[in-house]
């Protein structure tokens, strides 16, 4: 029985599953990768010998049907899957999210949240001057920045970002305004991996990392950083997630951008915008451990 499997699809994923199953070759385990072309052939494998990998890495069922099935029946005969795919689907759902962090006491912007279109209920932008301006519209599925409207004003931005995606919930949000520390804008992208987490400062603008100092990592809103991740890895049920989490001049940590999965994990080394080597390989190493561990 293999240990390790990793189901992949985009290219720049190839530097992440190589570490992969290095990390594993060190460690005496057996491992492989297969690639979209390849997945049907392992689910017929799988089935056909009613066993599978003690931990499959899913890293395509968001753009692959036989990856999913994959991930499913992995599920079904006991293996871990990293993201579980029953999980998946509430955890990258923003407007489910949201609710979730509120309820579990995480603090997220004001938010008027919009049903698909055509259900328009009477008022339902009644807040909207609560919402401050500008402010940022928000589609509840999908990922990347996909259908996301920064810098919005007014109703007219909200009726045009909603007819968009007629089939999907929307999000209307004030904007955060993070304070800044040592002149750098206190907005963070976090990665959490199997209890792990790893908190860097991160631009949305150009969408680079900056590790966090090990002298910060006592500070107060560090500790809130952290905190607040488990919460949400909690809620989400989210093994390997990242989440993006800004610091306000009230000195909140304020959940910005809840779950975010399959993460980019090119390295720094290889991409400029990249996570920072250290962390690809703490995320590496960690995805190992859990795997030799059975």
């Amino acid at each position: 029985m293999i240990d390790l499997l990793v189901a992949w699809d985009w290219e720049y994923d190839a530097s992440f599953v190589d570490r992969l199953l290095a990390g594993a070759a060190r460690c005496g385990m057996r491992a492989s990768a297969a690639r979209s072309e390849e997945i049907p052939e392992r689910v017929a494998a799988v089935a056909a010998a009613g066993a599978c990998p003690r931990v499959l890495v899913d890293r395509a069922s968001d753009v692959s049907a036989d990856a999913a099935a994959l991930a499913s029946l992995a599920v079904r005969l006991g293996a871990r899957v990293l993201n579980d795919p029953a999980r998946v689907a509430d955890a990258i759902d923003k407007a489910t999210m949201h609710l979730k962090l509120m309820e579990a006491g995480v603090h997220v912007p004001w938010t008027i949240l919009l049903a698909p279109l055509p259900q328009r209920c009477p008022g339902e932008l009644d807040d909207l001057p609560h919402v401050g301006s500008p402010f940022v519209i928000k589609p509840s599925r999908g990922g990347g920045g996909d259908g996301v409207v920064l810098g919005a004003s007014g109703l007219t931005d909200v009726l045009l970002a909603r007819s968009e995606r007629k089939d999907d919930k929307y999000l209307v949000q004030q904007h955060v305004v993070p304070v800044a520390i040592a002149d750098r804008p206190a907005y963070f992208r976090v990665i959490h991996c199997l209890g792990d987490v790893h908190p860097c400062f991160w631009d949305p603008a150009t969408r680079l990392y900056t590790p966090i100092r090990a002298d910060d990592r006592d500070a107060p809103w560090c500790r809130d950083l952290e905190s607040v991740t488990r919460v949400t890895a909690r809620v989400s049920g989210m093994d390997v997630f990242s989440t993006e989490l800004a610091l306000t001049a009230a000195g909140t940590v304020v959940s910005v951008d809840y779950v975010n999965d399959m993460c980019d994990f090119r390295p720094a080394s290889e991409a400029a915008d990249g996570v920072p080597d250290a962390i690809v390989d703490a995320v590496v190493e960690r995805i190992v451990r859990l795997a030799s561990a059975g």
